[in-house]
Formats: structure tokens, sequence, C-alpha cells
């Protein structure tokens, strides 16, 4: 039983250990743990170790204690919260062992802080800890930068030469007779210019990769700025047998700079992005470094004093830095500027191609011009709004122009991510083609309603009037009659009329025109007006009157078989009735369907805001319709 519990208890220790979380929790235990030792030794007196809280060290212990402290543990618990992700990545496991080093030169170092008295041996292997650990945090980044995010050409001997090179350096600086403790920093001063050039190798290496070119550039760019700010502060001056610019154990935190970027690189968080920061983050150190550099060419070469040897770098690298971040800045990160009237003439013209497909492939065109996508696909699912998609490497487009749904892949021929700006230019062109779309379709449908419109009033007046002229018998009437149809026709083009005219003038010449209509025909005509004569109606409203009456008669004349024709107009204060009475055969509303000419007749009086009916009630047929006063034409 006993055996079966130990398993037991082992069985469920491993599985914890296991799970992220698991990992995450033993690891941070085991930190805090140390940080807890090195905290409470540090707080002790020079008396020695006490329990007495009244005589811990609270307020007397030197700041760069803390630094060097928080510095370690920072880099161990990010390392060790990336590796408990991802415990199976190579370089997750490099990047977990880069954290305890950092944890251990870090906290060794903190040993002349100390004012409880230490051992000879002990502070002579903290000392030797804090070489080791410290070559080795180097070792450990350079065999990282070797395999990731690319692995580079030769890798494996790359790893070989560097543990052998600087282990064995190391190793005689440390133990046996070449033994030089003080010696550390020309190492560390060497990994750290070796660890900034594999950084930029795997920038030239993926540059044919985005993805791994994003996260390169991130690197190198977190590297520049940490191992470069340590190496300008510390490594460099006391290797030329100088003073450090800033105590070491403060240096400590530019560290932190390179867990925080490599972090981002190993969960490859938002990668689109990583590329401006990068660079940005590139020029500043750049320049940083710069001014402290030529600070100190100044100072050693020409004796400067401090005050006038900054301010002349700081001259020079505004002299010559800018111009070449502006440059540089270009030609890395600015890509072939977007000509925004291109853009909308572009876009313009796709919208304004006469067929579907056309419009497809324009569509498609302006896509590949703007983005210059390896790959430029119809997508398997829709989206309602431009995604990203795959780290950066896909965008994702809604349907647009009759085109599907596009996903498009690799943009600016392979060698960068989308980003949030292209995004945006996204957005803003599809609500351009939706406006210019909506536009042309306002604008189809407005030749379509004046195709309508043409048609209708050919077959209403000008029909009419050429039924008219051909049933006149004398030729004078006749080509008087043709000569009035033209003007009309010309009017129906144009839709010239553009004032008022007197409802008086217009009856008189409506009466005239019916009568002649129905005289060759046998019928009579009864024209009834109640209306004031000095009353004036809107053309749209004439042209429908005019157009009710002759489509009217043309019906009286064609089908009813009657002997008289009535027209009753009559005004009141909001609008003009119009009612149409014949004495003929009438017909079947039931079982006939209305012709196109009436079926005009009643788009014409509703268009108008007005009323049409048309009933036959045994003999007869009357049609009534209703025009409101200053009324145009609405959309039919």
């Amino acid at each position: 039983m006993a055996f079966l519990t130990h398993s037991t208890d082992q069985a469920m220790r491993i599985n914890l250990f296991n799970t992220p979380a698991g990992r995450l929790t033993t690891l941070m235990t085991l930190g805090l743990t140390a940080l807890a030792i090195a905290v409470g030794w540090a707080l002790q007196p020079a008396t020695g170790p006490t329990l007495n809280l009244l005589s811990w060290r609270l307020f007397s212990i030197n700041p760069a204690l803390w630094v060097s402290l928080g510095t370690g543990f920072g880099a161990y618990a990010i390392s060790t919260w990336i590796w408990a992700l991802k415990p199976e990545n190579p370089a997750t496991r490099l990047f977990a062992a880069s954290g305890v080093l950092t944890l251990l030169f870090t906290f060794s170092a903190t040993r002349g802080f100390m004012a409880a008295p230490l051992p000879d041996s002990l502070m002579l292997a903290l000392q030797s800890v804090n070489v080791l650990a410290a070559s080795g945090f180097g070792i450990v980044m350079i065999c990282l930068f070797l395999i990731y995010p690319s692995r580079l050409p030769g890798w494996r001997w790359g790893i070989v030469a560097c543990v052998t090179v600087f282990g064995v350096w190391t190793l005689v600086r440390t133990f046996g007779p070449f033994r030089d403790l003080a010696s550390v920093q020309p190492i560390t001063l060497a990994e750290m210019v070796g660890i900034i050039l594999i950084a930029l190798w795997q920038i030239a290496f993926t540059r044919n990769e985005p993805r791994q070119r994003a996260i390169a550039v991130w690197l190198a760019a977190s590297v520049v700025l940490g191992a470069g700010t340590f190496i300008a502060l510390v490594s460099v001056p006391i290797t030329l047998g100088h003073d450090a610019i800033v105590p070491p154990h403060y240096a400590f935190a530019a560290f932190l700079l390179i867990y925080a970027g490599l972090a981002v690189g190993l969960v490859r968080y938002r990668l689109f992005e990583l590329g401006g920061w990068a660079f940005q983050l590139m020029f500043n150190a750049t320049m940083a470094l710069a001014t402290l550099a030529i600070d100190a060419v100044f100072i050693g070469a020409l004796s400067l004093t401090p005050g006038v040897a900054f301010g002349l770098s700081l001259f020079a690298v505004a002299f010559l830095y800018l111009p070449l971040r502006a440059y540089a800045w270009h030609r890395l990160t600015q890509r072939r500027a977007i000509d925004e009237a291109v853009i909308f003439r572009s876009v313009i013209a796709t919208s304004l191609q006469p067929s579907g497909p056309q419009r497809a492939e324009g569509w498609r065109q302006l896509v590949q011009d703007l983005y210059r996508p390896l790959e430029l696909v119809s997508a398997p699912t829709s989206v309602d709004t431009p995604k990203l998609q795959g780290e950066g490497l896909e965008l994702h487009l809604p349907a647009a122009a009759g085109a599907p749904s596009l996903l498009l892949r690799y943009p600016h021929d392979g060698r960068s991510l989308f980003s949030p700006r292209d995004l945006a230019v996204a957005e803003q062109i599809l609500a351009l083609m939706h406006h210019a779309e909506e536009s042309r379709g306002a604008y189809d449908r407005g030749v379509s309603e004046e195709r309508t419109r043409i048609a209708r009033d050919i077959h209403d007046n000008i029909g009419a009037q050429l039924l008219r002229a051909l049933h006149s018998g004398a030729a004078e009437r006749k080509d008087a009659m043709i000569r009035d149809t033209l003007a009309d026709l010309r009017d129906v083009i144009n839709n010239a009329q553009s004032v008022d005219l007197p409802l008086s003038l217009i009856l008189a010449d409506m009466r005239a025109e019916t009568a002649d209509r129905l005289s060759p025909h046998g019928i009579s005509l009864a024209w009834r007006v109640d209306a004031p004569s000095e009353r004036s109606l809107k053309p749209a409203s004439i042209h429908a009157l005019r157009s009710l009456v002759r489509e009217a008669t043309s019906n009286t004349i064609k089908h009813a078989n009657a002997q008289t024709m009535t027209v009753t107009f009559h005004l009141d204060e909001s609008g003009v009735s119009l009612l149409v009475e014949d004495d003929g055969r009438g017909f079947n509303l039931d079982t006939v369907q209305l012709g196109h000419g009436l079926d005009n007749m009643k788009s014409r009086a509703e268009s108008l805001g007005g009323a049409f009916s048309l009933t036959s009630e045994g003999a007869g047929t009357r049609l009534a319709a209703r025009i409101p006063f200053g009324q145009e034409a609405l959309p039919s």
C-alpha cells in the first residue's frame, strides 16, 4: 500500500509538471525562494544574521542591489514563463537557460553589497559563478540566435565553435594557472558583439520570409538596444582601462530589454506590427550609442572636458545621424507611396465598367496593384470587414464590385507582412468602392427611369398624334400635325419645358386636338371645365394631363365604339381632377388586364403624387385621375 501511495504521489507530481501552470508554478517557486534568500541576507546587519527586524538594514542598502536582483528575477520570470508555454521548442529551452544564467550572474554580483560577513571561500565561489554565468549567458544567446527565428547556414558548426571558443576562454580565466576573474569583461564584450552580428545576419537571411524577418528585425532591435547599451556603458570603458560610465549593476537593467523583445518574438505577438516598432527602437538606440561613442572620442582624442565633448557629440549626431536615419527609414520601411488620386481614379473606373465581370476584374487588378501579393485567390468564406490573418501573411477582403471575397497572401512581392496601415487602406478603398457602386446604381436607376419616361411619352403622345395625322384628310393639316408631333418629340427627348403655363391655354389646346381626333370617327366631344382661367400648372403636371387625355382618346377611338366622349376638368385648392367618360360598349375589368397605355396612365398620375382609377359598369368606360398642384415628377 505504501508503495502504491508513493507511486501515486510521484505520478501526480509528474502530471503537474506536464502542464504549463504546473511548470510555471514550480519554476517560479524556485526563483522566489532564491530571491527571498538573497533579499533576506542583504537585509542582515554587519554584526551578522539576526531575526530581530529592528536590526535589519531596511533603508541603508545600496539601490544597485535592488536593480541587480530585480533584473535577474525579471529575466528568470520572463524566460521560464515562455518555456512553460512551449517546453519542447529548442529556442525556448535556450531562452530559459539564459534566464537562469542571468539570475545567477546578477544575484552573485550583489555579494559586495552584503553587510553580513561571508566566508572567503563563498565570496570566491560567488565571483566564479558570476564569471561563468555571465559568459554562459553570452554563449547561450549566440546559440539561440543561430537557430531562431531561422536556422542559419552552418548553425551546428556555429554552436560548436561558440561553445568551444568562449567556453574554453572562460574556463581558462576562471580556473588554473591563467586565472583572472576580472577579465570577464573582454569575454562578455566579444560575446555581445557576436550576438549583435548574428542578429543582423538573421535579418539578412530571412529577407524573403516575411514572418521570420519580422521576428528577426524585432529581436535585432531588442539586442541592439539591450546589449548595445551594456557594451557602451560598461564593457567598452572597462576593457579600455576606464571606469564604467554607469555602474554595472545599474546597467544590468538593459538586459531586460533583450528578454522583453525575445518574449514577444517567441510568442509571435502581433508580428505584423513588429517591423515599425523594431526600426524605431534600433534608430533610437543607435542615436544614443553614437552620441556616447563620439563623446568618448572627443574626450580621449581631443582632451576636451566632458561638457564640451557631449555638446559636440550631440551636434555631430544631429548633423550626420538624422539625415542617415531618414534615408534608412525610407529604404527599410517605406513602401511605394500610395497615390490617393490614382486609387480614386481606379475605383471610379472600376465601378463604371459596363458589365459585372469587367468590374470584378477591375477590382482584382486594383487590389493586385496596391498590395502586390504573391497570391490572390477567391476566399472559401466571406467576411463583412477586412481582416488580417496568419500573423500578417494574409489579408481577407469582403466581396466588392461583383467580385467574391478575396484572400491576399505574401504582400509587396513577398518581402513583408500586412500591417495595420494596409488594413486601414483596405477599409478606405472598400468604403470608396461601395460609395461608387451606390452612385452607379443611382445613375443606372436614373437612366432606366428616363428611358421609361421617354418610352411612355412616345407611346402616349407621339403615337396618338401620329394616329391623328394619319386620319387627317387635308394634306396641309396633316403636315401641320406632323410638325406639331416633331415638336412634341423634341420636348419628350429634352424635357425642356421649364415655365408654368396658364390652365386656360392648355385646356383650349387640348380641346382642339381632342376634337380633331374624334371627328373623323364620328365621335362627338363634350368638354366641361370647372376651373379659373388664371390658374397655372407645372410642366410635369401639364405633360401628364395631356398624356392622359391623349391616351384616353386613343383608347376610345380604337376600342370603345362610342358615340360621345365627355371630358371634365375640375379644380380645387389642392389640385386638378380629370374625368373621361364614353358611352361605348365597355369591358369586364376582372378579365381584361391593363394594356401598356393604360398602365402608363396610372404610372403618370401616381408619379406626381396623384391617383388613377378605371371603371366600366355595363355600357361605357369611366377614367378618373387626380393631379396635385405644384408637384414635380417623383421616381416611379
